[in-house]
C-alpha cells in the first residue's frame, strides 16, 4: 500500500514507519541494507549479546526530512565510497532525546549529550556510535543553507548546547512528528522553512571568526575570504592575486590566514575538488562531462584533475559516477534497498486538518 492509495492522503506529506523487530533473524541484515545508501551499519562491541532491533519514523517535507529513531547499540560509518554511492550531501542535525552518542571525524572524537544539537555534513566522512539510540533528526538539502552559510563545510561536527534557538527547533521537529501524516501539503512548506531558518541561525556562529589585521588597520574576516572563494570556484582567474585585489590585503596577511589550512592554493584546489565531487554525485547532473567541469574549475588538463581528485578521495571520477544508488521504488521517496522494503510501511493519517 502506498500513500497515493489511501483516502484523501494525496493532500498530505509522505510519512513512513520502519520496524525491524528483534525476533526477526533477518532484521539486522535488512536494516544494514536499508542504511547502506547513507551509512555502513554494524553493531559495536558495546551491544554485547543484546539482539538487534530498531523502530523509526520518517516525515518528508519540502527540502527537509524529519525522523525519529529508537534502536539498540549502533555504529554508523560514512566513508568516501558511501558518500559517492548515496548521492546526497544534505546537512544532518541530530539530537538524542535520551542517552548520548560519540562521533569521530578524522582523529577527533567527541561525546554529544542528551539535548545537544550536532550538525553533520553528509558530503564528509564520519563515524557515529551509541550504546543505544533514541533520537530525532533533521536532514536539510544543502542548497537551502549554503548561500546563507558560505562556510557550511565547517559545520561538520559542530555541537550546539541547549538554548532558546535549539529548543524551539527541537520543539517544531517534535510537533511535526506528533502530527505526522495529518500535515497537509500546503502547510508543509512554511513548517519546513521555519526549521531551515532556525538551523541557519544556529549555524551563524561559524561565520564570525576574525583574523589578522590588514595593512589599513581594519580586520579581514577569514569567513569573507572563504565565501569569496566559494563564489568563484568556477572562475579560472581565482587565485592568490585575485584575492589580494578583491580584499586589498597584503600577501603575507593572506598567507598567514590560510597557513593552518595548508596554504591558499591548496585550499582553493580542495574546495574545487569537493565542489566537483558534489556535482558528480548529484542525480540532476547525470550527463555532466567531467573533462568540461575540470576545465571550468581551473585545471589545465583532465588528467591533472583526475590525479588530484584521486589523491583527495581515494577514488577516480569514474569510480564516483558509477557508485550512485537510486531509490528502489517510485513509491518510497528516499533511497532504499529491495531487502528493506517489506519493513517499511506508510503511516495513515489519524486526522486530516480542515
Amino acid at each position: 500500500m502506498t500513500k497515493h492509495s489511501l483516502p484523501n492522503a494525496a493532500s498530505t506529506i509522505d510519512c513512513f514507519k520502519m520496524i525491524f523487530p528483534e525476533a526477526d533473524p533477518q532484521a539486522l541484515a535488512a536494516y544494514s541494507e536499508m542504511m547502506l545508501p547513507l551509512f555502513e551499519f554494524e553493531v559495536p562491541d558495546s551491544g554485547g549479546m543484546t539482539p538487534f532491533s530498531s523502530e523509526s519514523e520518517i516525515y518528508c517535507l519540502p527540502d527537509v526530512t524529519v525522523s525519529r529513531a529508537r534502536a539498540t547499540a549502533s555504529r554508523f560509518t560514512r566513508t568516501v565510497r558511501t558518500i559517492a554511492r548515496s548521492a546526497t550531501d544534505d546537512i544532518l542535525v541530530v539530537c538524542y532525546t535520551s542517552g548520548h552518542f560519540t562521533y569521530r571525524i578524522g582523529d577527533k572524537t567527541r561525546r554529544v549529550e542528551q539535548g545537544e544539537l550536532a550538525f553533520f555534513d553528509l558530503s564528509q566522512e564520519i563515524v557515529i556510535e551509541a550504546p543505544s539510540v533514541e533520537n530525532i533528526s533533521l536532514a536539510i538539502q544543502r542548497r537551502k543553507l549554503e548561500r546563507a552559510i558560505p562556510l557550511l563545510d565547517s559545520a561538520h561536527g559542530l555541537v550546539v548546547r541547549p538554548g532558546a534557538l535549539s529548543r524551539i527547533l527541537i520543539g517544531i521537529m517534535e510537533h511535526t512528528m506528533e502530527m505526522g501524516p495529518a500535515i497537509q501539503s500546503p502547510h508543509a512548506s512554511p513548517i519546513a522553512e521555519a526549521m531551515i531558518l532556525l538551523v541557519k541561525s544556529c549555524l551563524e556562529t561559524i561565520s564570525h571568526s576574525k583574523v589578522t589585521p590588514d595593512i589599513q588597520g581594519s580586520t579581514v574576516s577569514l569567513a569573507s575570504v572563504k565565501a569569496a572563494i566559494e563564489r568563484r570556484l568556477t572562475d579560472p582567474d581565482l587565485g592568490v592575486q585575485a584575492l589580494l585585489e578583491e580584499f586589498g590585503m597584503t600577501r603575507s596577511t593572506l598567507y598567514r590566514a590560510f597557513e593552518p589550512l595548508g596554504g591558499v592554493t591548496a585550499y582553493i584546489t580542495e574546495r574545487r575538488l569537493r565542489h566537483a565531487f558534489r556535482r558528480m554525485t548529484d542525480p540532476s547532473e547525470k550527463n555532466l562531462r567531467v573533462s568540461n567541469m575540470a576545465f571550468e574549475l581551473g585545471f589545465a588538463h583532465a588528467s591533472t584533475f583526475t590525479r588530484s581528485f584521486k589523491a583527495l578521495f581515494g577514488l577516480t571520477p569514474k569510480d564516483v559516477r558509477t557508485l550512485a544508488i537510486r531509490p528502489a521504488g517510485k513509491d518510497i521517496p528516499f533511497p532504499v534497498s529491495p531487502e528493506a522494503i517489506p519493513y517499511i510501511h506508510p503511516l495513515v493519517p489519524r486526522h486530516i486538518e480542515s
